[in-house]
């Protein structure tokens, strides 16, 4: 994937993740598995009661999949994007210096140079950084792992290229804002209990400088996740999110973005008509999150933030109203255990 998303892209919109064992980010339900079965056709998919509880799972699977992404590459030890290049080998200047008698200034594209993983496998890294012990503009790294394990419950295979476009502020001090973008071909992080491929483009700005929280900004052109038993393929996606760095851990999301997945077989839009909030490790407590899709049929899933239950809601014909209106929580929303049923109702 050559595709370059710079400081305008990435300027556009996101961050929101996961929080299970899984993953360590913010938003999402992880290691869901479909009850529903694949949506049989191709094209744009048709929200009705049948298909609409699977696009709404779908979609937000992607939707809070990207988002996760810096967090999912520092996890895995190969490249920690979460505070620039930091690439444990480049500021500890293990990595050879092509300006060796300019004070260790990497002013030439160093590598590719072989790395053995601590545990087992390696990795090859190249690339171009201005000065080792800070993080510059125009800085980039290439890394290709094969079969790495380096400790860090993942083993890693592939490639990934880290380029910063901006960065603002100080990198040491843990205050800074950095525009950086992912780009990955055949990468896959397998944990024991999950296999997680990328291919694509991931732009986002990561801005550390707000008190209490860190808000990330992220888009792309197109990125595929691969994670058993789906493939999800997304396009045009943006996004928003705020993490909270001291207890309670509040986290919020808006998303927008089209997709398709490998149990939909069909294509359809996704976004966010009201923030989705929660507190990292719980489930949503607020928002709404919609689906679009052939002939504008339309699903929504929105949270009460008292009864903290889904209402899943299901406007097949595009009139404007909905025929159908079915409360579950989370987890049944997740699982998608609990059948659609005719009827419109409001909360109290």
């Amino acid at each position: 994937m050559n595709t370059r998303i710079y400081v305008a892209a990435a300027c556009a919109a996101l961050l929101a993740s996961c929080s299970t064992s899984e993953r360590n980010c913010s938003f999402s339900g992880c290691n869901t598995t479909s009850t529903t079965g694949g949506v049989t056709g191709g094209g744009v998919i048709t929200v009705d009661e049948t298909t609409a509880l699977l696009v709404l799972r779908e979609a937000w699977f992607a939707a809070t999949a990207s988002a996760d992404i810096p967090a999912f590459v520092v996890a895995t030890g190969i490249g920690d994007t979460s505070g620039g290049i930091a690439l444990a080998a480049i500021k500890s200047n293990t990595l050879p210096s092509k300006s060796a008698s300019r004070n260790t200034v990497f002013v030439d594209p160093f590598g590719p140079t072989t790395y053995n993983c601590p545990v087992s496998g390696q990795f090859i890294v190249s690339g171009d950084v201005a000065d080792p012990m800070t993080v510059t503009a125009g800085d980039f790294a290439v890394y290709d792992a094969t079969a790495c394990d380096s400790g860090s419950g993942y083993t890693v295979d592939g490639n990934h290229q880290l380029d910063i476009a901006a960065i603002d502020g100080d990198v040491a001090s843990g205050q800074y804002e950095q525009a950086q973008l992912l780009t990955f071909t055949n990468f896959t992080a397998a944990s024991a209990q999950l296999s997680t491929g990328l291919n694509g483009d991931h732009t986002a700005v990561i801005d550390t400088r707000p008190l209490n929280s860190v808000t990330t900004s992220f888009s792309g052109n197109t990125l595929t996740i691969a994670e058993s038993p789906r493939t999800v393929t997304i396009g045009n996606y943006f996004g928003f999110s705020s993490v909270g760095t001291i207890s309670p851990f509040d986290a919020s999301l808006d998303v927008s973005g089209n997709g398709n997945s490998s149990l939909t077989q069909g294509s359809f839009v996704y976004f966010t008509s009201e923030t989705m909030q929660k507190a990292v490790g719980q489930d949503p407590t607020d928002g709404i999150f919609d689906v679009e899709g052939a002939g504008r049929s339309t699903a929504r899933a929105a949270i009460d933030d008292v009864t903290l239950l889904v209402r899943v809601q299901v406007d097949a014909n595009a009139s404007g109203n909905y025929e159908s209106t079915t409360d579950m929580t989370w987890e049944e929303f997740l699982n998608g255990t609990v059948p659609l049923t005719a009827g419109e109702f409001e909360f109290d």
